[in-house]
């Protein structure tokens, strides 16, 4: 009797603190859940990118807080098909852009890949806006041309900090190759120039706009292929703007920015827009 007394008020305890416990996960997920706020309150939308990417994306000369390129204009029209006000900034780095995006302070990227690990932190939007190509990048009187990725076992490379190239090449890289992270592309490229770095892996459209504009035309792209890859507009998952609703708005956008063939347009102006630049 005393037995099934004592039992019946453990019970009671245990079950009395279960839903105590339950109550507070539930406080705390309640507290940590972005809120999400309603479409028609998102009137405007913060962007960022790579800012070492041109003709996609660089720093305007007259107003350093700011991006433009292709991939700006890009978003621009994406905003202006669905009535809302895009602002894109510069947050800085590659690294720290990706940061941002994760802690929700910044709504879109213009121009990213896709990896399953930036999948925890942001919603890409179909379809792919943009494809690019990745090459290897070495000083012109390297000991020999790369032309296959075994090739670059046992040399030192470089490239941007939270850079990917693709799940294969990224796979690759990880557990054979010995590849550095630098804070910037023009970093990057400053240690190939003085011998610190045998090579660079980057983008063929950005890592030529730079060794053009910076005059290192002793930095010369090899054979050999890195990966094809596509650019995305990615969403934040911490984002208060990212609803259902938004999503299916933008990408219907950037679907219909796509036939119309906006991109092509873009890069061809925004290649000379970068070339008076450079000269």
């Amino acid at each position: 009797m005393v037995s099934s007394l004592y039992l019946m008020v453990v019970n009671q305890r245990a079950s009395r603190i279960a839903g105590w416990v339950a109550c507070f996960l539930l406080a705390i997920a309640l507290t940590y859940s972005p809120a999400r706020a309603d479409d028609d309150a998102c009137k405007r939308l913060l962007v960022s990118g790579n800012p070492d990417y041109p003709p996609y994306l660089w720093p305007n000369p007259d107003n350093p807080a700011e991006l433009i390129g292709a991939n700006a204009e890009f978003i621009r029209a994406v905003g202006k098909e669905i009535g809302v006000e895009i602002s894109v900034v510069n947050d800085g780095p590659w690294g720290r852009v990706q940061e941002e995006m994760r802690r929700g302070n910044i709504d879109l990227i213009a121009g990213a890949f896709f990896t399953p690990k930036r999948t925890l932190y942001m919603d890409y939007l179909k379809p792919a806006f943009q494809g690019t190509r990745t090459r290897i990048w070495t000083l012109d009187n390297f000991p020999r041309q790369i032309s296959s990725w075994d090739e670059l076992i046992g040399l030192e490379g470089v490239t941007v900090i939270n850079n990917s190239f693709g799940p294969e090449f990224d796979n690759f890289a990880r557990e054979n190759l010995t590849l550095r992270e630098s804070p910037t592309l023009a970093q990057s490229l400053r240690l190939v120039e003085l011998g610190r770095a045998d090579y660079l892996v980057y983008e063929d459209f950005p890592a030529a706009a730079f060794i053009a504009k910076n005059n290192l035309a002793n930095i010369v792209a090899n054979p050999v292929d890195i990966s094809a890859e596509d650019l995305f507009v990615t969403m934040s998952r911490n984002s208060p703007c990212n609803t259902e609703n938004m999503r299916v708005r933008l990408s219907s956008a950037i679907r219909k920015l796509v036939d119309d063939g906006l991109m092509k347009r873009l890069l061809a102006s925004n290649l000379e827009q970068w070339g008076q630049l450079v000269n």
